[in-house]
């Protein structure tokens, strides 16, 4: 059965053609027919199984190249892993890290300056689990795992020059206004901490969405947050930190200290709505570029047509604000993007973006999350996140969403290649959180 789903490719796939600039064509999948560069990894996909932006799920090591999601066969939700060799276009068998507690417990990877994995699974308000690979470059087995934390949810794990692991994540509390806190683990210790670095100003629900992302010398460490809790408004809040000391103190992007723990309010503010009853912002993942100013990928579930935008740290100062609705391929204008989304650096210093196109009709009463209408956009930029060429990576298919796409993106020791890889999830979200589902995981070849 493994062997089977590695040779089989989506056959919906269509040729679109790039828009803007003189960049190559867009991706040419055509109908029929086997193709290396679309893979389906997994037929018993959770309805989140490759969601949730913050968490990188690709590394790159060499030649290998290792995919993380979250399956949900009848015995229950298990995070699964392959191989690709992208030398000989062959995939390894699947292979289970895991257990998880529900459709929020999929994984976090990362890897250090030996070719260890590292990955972090399992939770939606319980103890995270994190395990490391036996070998170097090698998911086939694993150490028995650790857990981490006592009510926690939505990992992001990176790791630093001497090989310390970051992990973030949400902890829930009955008594205190939630909190996104940080753990430490130096190379072959214990886990430290935790560390509240965000706290919702209210009690009740809140959600962080912290993203993670090293500067390219290896010396700052940059948060973006989308802050939702149970203020007045139900307001969001895109807001950012970093740190130039691995993690012990935190400013805005002027050196400004915060004091910790940061809220909406003591954050720097990228965009932010408090006023209205479920505000529409939504943040994705963070990527540095080449020059170590940060950016992240923004959306707006509630305008006329839901849209999105790159955030980009000027050399002024002030975040820039590039639209991305306008650079989408003809054929697409009346399109909507919306996240959950990435946003990665190449190893040639190259931006990519992938979102979420919606079709028209647009309003309030259309429900975007899991919408059949959704497919896969990804844009192009140049290292300064100016977008050169757009592309829509499936057809437009009613009947099933195509949606949650997640691209490598560099959490420390991995380099994203020049022509990296995506995944994304086909089918429904589901109902309750604990629903086992069938859904399709892909792969595609994005340099193709």
């Amino acid at each position: 059965m493994e062997d089977a789903l590695a040779m089989m490719t989506r056959r919906t796939f269509l040729k679109t053609a790039s828009v803007i600039g003189a960049g190559p064509v867009l991706s040419a999948l055509a109908q029929g027919g086997d193709d290396q560069n679309v893979t389906l990894l997994s037929e018993t996909g959770c309805g989140r199984a490759t969601g949730y932006a913050e968490a990188n799920k690709i590394v790159s090591i060499g030649e290998n190249t290792h995919v993380a999601w979250l399956d949900s066969p009848e015995e229950g939700f298990r995070v699964r892993m392959r191989t690709l060799d992208r030398r000989s276009g062959e995939w390894s068998p699947v292979y289970t890290i895991g257990e998880a507690h529900d459709n929020h417990g999929g994984p976090a990877l990362t890897v250090d300056s030996e070719g260890y994995l590292h990955i972090s699974y399992f939770p939606h308000h319980h103890p995270m689990r994190y395990r490391r690979s036996v070998r170097p470059n090698d998911a086939s087995e694993w150490t028995e795992y650790e857990e981490v934390g006592k009510t926690t949810t939505y990992p992001t794990l990176v790791c630093g020059p001497d090989d310390t692991l970051y992990l973030t994540c949400r902890e829930s509390s009955k008594t205190e206004p939630w909190v996104a806190n940080l753990y430490t683990r130096k190379k072959n210790g214990p886990w430290e901490g935790p560390r509240a670095i965000l706290q919702a100003e209210h009690m009740g629900y809140a959600h962080f969405m912290d993203g993670l992302a090293w500067s390219p010398d290896f010396k700052t460490l940059h948060l973006t947050c989308r802050i939702y809790d149970n203020n007045p408004g139900r307001g969001h809040t895109i807001g950012y930190l970093r740190s130039e000391d691995f993690g012990e103190t935190w400013t805005q992007s002027d050196g400004t200290p915060v004091e910790l723990p940061a809220n909406a309010k003591t954050v720097e503010v990228i965009n932010q709505n408090l006023q209205d009853e479920e505000a529409g912002l939504r943040g994705g993942g963070v990527a540095v570029l080449t020059d170590g100013r940060p950016c992240l990928v923004c959306s707006d579930y509630r305008a006329d047509i839901p849209s999105a935008w790159i955030a980009v740290l000027g050399t002024d100062g002030a975040w820039e604000h590039r639209m991305l609705r306008p650079s989408l391929p003809t054929g697409y204008e009346e399109w909507g993007l919306i996240t959950p989304g990435n946003v990665t650096r190449t190893e040639d210093g190259r931006i990519l973006v992938a979102l979420i196109a919606v079709a028209p009709p647009h309003g309030p009463d259309k429900k975007l999350w899991g919408h059949g209408s959704c497919e896969i956009a990804v844009f192009d930029c140049d290292a300064e996140g100016n977008v050169v060429n757009s592309r829509i990576v499936t057809s437009p298919d009613a009947s099933a969403a195509r949606w949650l796409p997640s691209i490598e993106r560099p959490t420390g020791h991995n380099r994203v290649p020049t022509a990296p890889g995506l995944i994304f999830t086909e089918g429904p979200p589901g109902g309750a959180n604990t629903e086992l589902l069938s859904n399709k995981v892909y792969w595609v070849n994005l340099g193709a």
